[in-house]
């Protein structure tokens, strides 16, 4: 049974192949750049790295079609959006397909107020339209959003946003790679989506008070208007359409849209999902001064 892995060499991705090594399973790396994927993985028996252009169908149809289960992990909106969309029309065309399985986000909705969301239940409708044997995971904001704010916490001991009362069950993403590699190396689980979230409901300025703790000296949450978040945003270098994506990921959970949590880490891996606190501490020296 094989597996094609897009978006291999991010976060996600990554650590999903890694996982996916284990099993002795043949595994394929689909990327644009095959020196990293090497930096990353190295030479393993069982993985092949092909370097490939997503934007063309012909090239993505003859390496998807001997996959079995595909795994997708890219972004909702712009050019990844769009590849997306050219991977499922490719994945239709396979004979050989089982199962295909995508790194959504929690609530993927038409009436999100949150770009992010509303862009994955599009990328939805369109694997539904191709009528392809379909999965998606759909995690909660990743810990690793924290991490954003190290330039701004190291400089200011104080973090920026919008949300100072919305809150989120932050997921680790080796929580999320965990589920992954459960899913696609058991076909049980297939044809369902499913939502991950963290073990506990916090806010962003709670977070503040547990990265304070970590570190040993109080770190702040300071909201802003929407204007001069977006100055600093684009000022810090943030592309445009990410900062807008971002300010409207503020509107929603301002809005309470990701306040629930659910047992689904552990129900697909046996184990409870890792703390915020164990984030935190794991990557302290990424915000220390």
């Amino acid at each position: 049974m094989t597996t094609t892995i897009i978006g291999a060499t991010g976060k996600v991705g990554s650590a999903v192949v890694r996982r996916l090594l284990e099993t002795g399973e043949p595994l394929r790396a689909y990327v644009r750049d095959a020196d990293k994927a090497r930096r990353i993985f190295g030479q393993p028996s069982g993985l092949e790295i092909y370097r490939g252009r997503l934007d063309d169908p012909e090239d993505l149809a003859a390496r998807l079609g001997d996959a079995s289960t595909i795994f997708v992990a890219l972004g909702s909106i712009g050019v990844e959006g769009n590849l997306q969309r050219v991977v499922i029309e490719a994945a239709r065309r396979s004979t050989a397909l089982r199962q295909f399985v995508r790194l959504s986000v929690l609530n993927a909705s038409p009436t999100s107020l949150g770009i992010n969301q509303r862009a994955h239940w599009n990328i939805d409708v369109a694997a539904s339209a191709a009528q392809i044997p379909y999965t998606t995971i759909r995690p909660a904001i990743f810990s690793a959003s924290l991490l954003a704010g190290a330039t701004e916490i190291r400089a200011r001991r104080a973090w920026t946003g919008i949300a100072d009362t919305g809150q989120v069950g932050l997921i680790d993403h080796n929580d999320v790679a965990d589920v992954a590699a459960r899913i696609l190396t058991e076909p049980a689980t297939w044809e369902t989506h499913y939502d991950l979230t963290g073990p506990t409901l916090l806010t962003w300025p709670y977070a503040m008070t547990l990265l304070s703790a970590e570190l040993n000296y109080p770190i702040s949450f300071e909201t802003l208007p929407e204007r001069q978040f977006l100055a600093r945003l684009i000022g810090a270098g943030v592309a445009p359409g990410q900062a807008e994506l971002l300010i409207t990921r503020e509107w929603a959970i301002q809005a309470g849209e990701n306040e629930r949590l659910t047992n689904t880490v552990h129900e697909l891996t046996g184990h409870s999902p890792r703390t915020v606190e164990a984030f935190l501490h794991d990557n302290r020296e990424k915000f220390l001064q």
